[in-house]
Parts: C-alpha cells; structure tokens; sequence
C-alpha cells in the first residue's frame, strides 16, 4: 500500500497525455485522473476498515465548510452567464464546481486515511518528491531545446515561435506542464516538501540534497518570479531565526534573479509598477470592476472570463453570445456579431479570483477553510508542512488557482487529522 501510495502522488504531478490536441488535454486532465485514482483508493480502504475509524470533530467542521463553499459555488454556477463553463472550468485551468467538488473528497478522505494510517503520509510525501525530480529533469531539456515538450508533436511548429501543441517559445521551459509559471510552482512546493522531510527525517540528508540540487536549478531556469519568491517565502519561514545566516544569502541571491528577470523584461515600456507586476496591474483593476457589478455569489467559477467582456466591453456590449478559452463573441449595441481576444482568464490573485468566482459569500468559508486547517496544523506534532500553503499563498499573490497543481496544497492541509505523533513513522 505504500508503494502504491508513492507512485499515485508522483503521478498527480508529472502525469500527461501526450496525444492530447488541446492544453487540457494534454496536461490539466491527465493529473486531474490521478487525483480521481487515489480518491477512488481512499474510500476503498475508508470503507475496509470502517469499523476501527473514529472522526474527530475537527473533520466535521472541514465538511462543513467545505459544504457551504461548494454550496455557494452551486449557487453561482446556476446564476453565472455561463454555467456549463462554471461547472467545467475552463478548458486549461479545469478548476470548475466539478473540481472543487473532487478536491473536497479528496481533502477529507484523505485526513481520515492518514488518521488510520498514519504511515501513509511519508509514502505520499516521497512521492511527491520523486515527483518534483522527475519534472526537474524534464526542464533541464527544454532550457536547451525550446521545441521539445513531450508530446506526440514534440519539435513540430505552428508558426516560428509556436509548437504545434500551442506552447509558446517564451513560456518554455514548461517541464510537463502547460505553462512555465505552473512548473515553477509545484518545483518550489516539493522543494519546500523535501526541507520538511529531511527536518523530519523521513528523507536522508543524502536524498534531500540529491532532490535540491536538482530541484532548484530547474526553478531558476523557469525564470518565473512568484515560484522564487514562494520558496523563499516558505523557506523563512521553515528555517527562521536558528538559520538566518542561510537565509540572508539566499534571499539576496533570491532577490537578485528576480531583479534580473524583471529588467530584462520589456512590456511594452510600460510603467515601473506594471514592469513589476507584469501589467497584473489593469488585470486587478478590472477584477474590482468585475465584482463590484457582482459582489455576493460572482460570476461562476473561472470568473474573470466571464466578468472581462462585461466590465471591459460595457460600452459597446449589447449580449456576450460565447465564451471561448481566449476569445468572447459579442453582439453589439448596433446589433453587428463580433469577436474579441481575452487577455486572460484568470485575475492573477487568489483573493480577487475566488471573488469574481463565487463572491464573497463563498470567499469566507473558502479564507476560513484555509486559515481552520493551517492553525490544526500548527497545533499538531506534523507543523512545517503548512510551509506548502504559506508558500501557495505567496504564489498566487500574483498567480492563480489551476487544476495541475492546486491539490498540492489541499493534500498538506490534510495532516490536520493524523492521530500519531510524527516521531512514531519509522523511516
């Protein structure tokens, strides 16, 4: 079971398809099946071993929250100008009611099953690890080579800058994912697990140095400043004052690539703060217009697409008539069908995302979900693996929720329900 355990969790995180024709395809659905898989494996041995399970309260608050986020996310999916796209997610990012809804299992199955085996949590823990140095070594590659993305099209363009699997040059290298900025996540996230492992001895100093010397380099070549920033976010965090003499090094060393990848960076010659934040900038702007028109349920999961054109457009907008994966069909006040590009479809911010997405009656419960979870966390004989979403957190202040890697987060949220203490898992 632990064997199986280990290479579950390794899938979720570097599983593709590489036949796929669309992103979604290709890199969102394949791990989102093996997230599935190990709910599936969950409930059959939730369900073997009933008898000797005892829930402690604090999963029935977990359900609770869960149940009224998801309710509310119901509620906005029914209400939202396109409600099959709210209840899917968008084609890339798949983060729709769906599969919040698997995410829920999975979180909740997944504390009861740590709580009958405990043991389980390494086996998941390494994998996820085995996981991260797997996608290390894919970037490494593709910082030489840009046209390969293992693919059945890999090397095969559509245009001079664009492989035929819609990859752009400048968002490689992606490693088996569908954008670099996804990959520089869950390389920083499992180098955070690799830290809490070794501090828990349930990775040897040898392995834990093996994984980072492979691990970290590979996040640098992704050039992708938010994934820097939430390691050494998480890292201070883990290490704090007994090791502040790594960590000034670090965050200089840290702070200087971010620099670098900053000014090199031309958008345009827009305005300091907008070279900065990559122009997140009139994305936020737009996402506070988007939920003053909708405050309390949103505009259905996935919200900022669906906001865009109303906020955006308003003047010449009559209808929005379709809603595509970069473009939005309008009629407008003339009655003439037209066509026009979304810049994006997410607002580049956890707290202004879920807000467009379900409002703010489902912002609450989702804010508590997090902050309930990380202070059982805390609490407990299993503190240090919070550091994944404190680094989530630091992320997705200027990124975003996705179905290739948000269950990371959930899955160290899930060890709020371990009932043996950590120095008792034999390594």
């Amino acid at each position: 079971m632990n064997h199986l355990y280990t290479l579950l969790f390794s899938l979720s995180i570097i599983l593709i398809n590489p036949w796929g024709t669309m992103r979604g395809e290709i890199w969102t659905q394949p791990k989102v099946f093996g997230i599935l898989l190990t709910c599936i494996f969950n409930f059959l041995i939730l369900w073997e071993e009933r008898s000797q399970l005892k829930i402690p309260q604090t999963w029935f608050l977990s359900k609770l929250l869960w149940e009224i986020f998801l309710g509310v996310g119901l509620i906005s999916t029914l209400t939202s100008p396109f409600p099959l796209r709210s209840l899917l997610g968008q084609e890339q990012m798949g983060d729709g009611l769906l599969y919040w809804v698997l995410i829920a299992i999975f979180t909740l199955s997944n504390t009861l099953l740590l709580r009958l085996h405990p043991e389980l949590g390494r086996s998941q823990l390494q994998g996820l690890v085995i996981g991260g140095v797997v996608l290390a070594l894919s970037i490494f590659p593709q910082a030489i080579d840009w046209k390969i993305d293992y693919t059945a099209t890999s090397g095969q363009l559509f245009r001079a800058n664009i492989l035929a699997s819609t990859i752009f040059q400048n968002q490689q290298p992606i490693g088996l994912y569908s954008h670099r900025g996804h990959a520089s996540f869950v390389l920083a996230a499992t180098a955070v697990m690799t830290l809490v492992g070794w501090q828990w001895r349930w990775i040897s100093t040898r392995c834990a140095a093996i994984a980072s010397v492979l691990i970290i380099p590979a996040l640098l070549l992704t050039q992708t400043r938010a994934g820097l920033l939430a390691l050494m976010v998480a890292a201070a965090y883990l290490l704090g004052r007994k090791h502040y003499k790594l960590l000034v090094p670090s965050a200089l060393a840290c702070l200087v690539v971010v620099g670098i990848t900053t000014t090199t960076r031309h958008l345009d010659k827009l305005p300091v703060i907008k070279q900065i934040t990559s122009d997140r900038v009139h994305l936020w702007e737009v996402s506070g217009r988007g939920i003053d028109k909708r405050p309390l349920l949103g505009w259905g999961m996935d919200g900022f697409g669906a906001a865009y054109p109303e906020v955006q457009y308003r003047k010449k907008l009559a209808k929005v008539t379709r809603l595509g994966d970069f473009t939005f069909d309008y009629q407008d006040k003339n009655g003439q069908q037209k066509t026009a590009q979304l810049p994006t479809v997410k607002a580049h911010n956890l707290i202004l995302d879920t807000t467009l997405s379900v409002g703010l009656l489902g912002m609450l419960p989702y804010l508590a979900l997090l902050a309930f979870c990380m202070w059982q966390i805390v609490k407990s004989p299993y503190r240090g693996i919070e550091a994944v979403a404190i680094a989530y957190l630091a992320f997705t202040f200027t990124w975003f929720e996705c179905a290739q890697f948000t269950h990371l987060v959930w899955w160290s949220l899930s060890f709020k329900g371990m009932s043996l203490p950590r120095e008792k898992i034999v390594p």
